[in-house]
């Protein structure tokens, strides 16, 4: 998972729902395209995205279990069409990421963070940030 730029979203012209979207995942390499659903998706939003080969641990309901257990399920991602649209990845919400459980929407980033960082490196980056500003407030 890495910080992504769109910097282009053009409605799905198969699905009412769907935005095609150009996100630049690497400087100075060409935008990919990915299909999204979210419907706070915008150009200008620094998002994180899972690239092609990406595996992401979702919970989910275990159909052996009537009492509603969850379970671990790994979905690697992959090239795909949606409608006749590739999608070259996805651009996740908190909880598909694992860091919170908001799934209303895409996870917006800092317009500071730097596209291509590996979203590991932004969170430990945003983890150092209290304690600076803690510092600066009293020294």
């Amino acid at each position: 998972v890495v910080v992504g730029h769109i910097v282009k979203v053009t409605s799905h012209p198969q699905a009412e729902r769907l935005n095609i979207c150009d996100v630049a995942i690497a400087v100075g390499a060409d935008p990919v395209q990915i299909i999204c659903g979210a419907p706070n998706v915008r150009e200008g939003m620094k998002v994180p995205v899972a690239t092609v080969g990406t595996k992401l641990t979702f919970r989910v309901p275990n159909p052996e279990d009537a009492g509603g257990a969850l379970v671990d399920k790994v979905v690697k991602i992959k090239r795909s069409k949606l409608r006749g649209e590739v999608s070259n990845g996805m651009i996740c919400s908190e909880e598909e990421i694992g860091v919170g459980d908001d799934s209303s929407g895409i996870m917006e980033l800092s317009s500071a963070s730097v596209v291509g960082t590996p979203f590991a490196e932004y969170l430990a980056e945003l983890e150092k940030l209290p304690v600076i500003q803690n510092q600066l407030h009293h020294d």
